[in-house]
């Protein structure tokens, strides 16, 4: 039988996030203890979880909602177009249940608005004569890479913030070596250094080159992930010095071939994506120091042309 993944179920086994998951930790006592001495039945505070993608946002509402021991229902923003459409996601919500939405920013202003009085009386405004609906007590989870995308109104209705950060080497290092235990895998430590310093903090990234480092060993009929597979890997994939793929790579080799600042939209034009795209993966090249921003657009850094040339040597 193929071995399955352990699921985690409690946030002691949560590496990395020190800050957010002690916050956590006591927001959930606090609610236990709370609850033990009331009658009734009150849903834990609504939470907004702010912080780069892949650093476990996704993860820790699930934990929450073990804890809670009750039912997570997942949306994306982009999919709540209009206020109907938010109304029929509040409606289908049973007592104490928790809703995420990811990319909470991509909310129309008009849709935030409609969630105030939701949250705050557990009523749904239907328009005209029509009676409120009553709503159940429920948990909001709003999940963004950017809090301040959200308005000031809506922001400050969550009771709980959880600022999430990328992970520290060590951390990396660490997740890479559980997951892989938890897996069943076998690998040596120089192949996990070498996974971890491609992760570039991003626990979402150093799952995807382990998993793809795995299936460059098994297809050599290895039970063990070995430094000379993390190099096939990395090399058949694509990936530079600091994991970053094809497309990431060719951004910054247009900024060198401008020789100058180029603009978001000529970027989103020559690489063929979205500037909300390119917007997102742009912030790791501005955090490592590859790239600068200004009124003109965006240019190399000498950190920057200096990464390009290694990767090209």
């Amino acid at each position: 039988m193929p071995k399955t993944e352990p699921i985690i179920t409690s946030l002691n086994h949560v590496v990395g996030q020190r800050r957010a998951v002690t916050v956590l930790r006591t927001a959930l006592d606090a609610y236990w203890h709370d609850r033990s001495k009331s009658d009734g039945k009150e849903a834990f505070p609504h939470l907004l979880m702010s912080g780069p993608g892949g650093t476990g946002k996704t993860l820790l509402t699930e934990l929450i909602a073990k804890e809670l021991c009750t039912e997570c229902h997942i949306e994306l923003a982009q999919n709540i177009s209009n206020i109907g459409q938010m109304q029929g996601l509040l409606m289908m919500l049973e007592p104490e249940h928790i809703l995420l939405i990811d990319e909470f920013h991509e909310l129309s202003e008009t849709v935030q608005v409609s969630l105030y009085r939701a949250i705050e009386e557990r009523k749904l405004f239907l328009g005209g004569n029509r009676k409120p609906v009553d709503l159940p007590p429920f948990t909001l989870i709003g999940a963004t890479t950017d809090e301040y995308l959200l308005t000031t109104s809506m922001r400050d209705r969550f009771k709980i913030l959880l600022r999430l950060q990328h992970y520290s080497d060590d951390e990396m290092l660490l997740l890479i070596s559980q997951r892989a235990v938890r897996l069943g895998w076998e690998i040596d430590q120089k192949s996990v250094q070498e996974l971890a310093y491609r992760s570039r903090g991003v626990p979402r990234l150093a799952v995807r080159l382990l998993d793809s480092a795995k299936r460059t060993a098994s297809s050599k009929s290895m039970d063990r992930i070995e430094p000379e597979h993390v190099k096939e890997m990395l090399a058949s994939e694509g990936y530079d010095a600091l994991g970053f793929d094809p497309i990431e790579q060719s951004y910054l080799s247009l900024l060198k071939e401008s020789g100058g600042p180029v603009r978001l939209n000529v970027l989103a034009t020559h690489l063929g994506l979205p500037r909300q795209t390119i917007e997102m993966f742009e912030r790791d090249f501005i955090r490592l120091g590859l790239i600068t921003k200004g009124d003109k657009g965006r240019a190399l850094t000498p950190k920057g042309i200096e990464h390009l040339a290694d990767s090209n040597a």
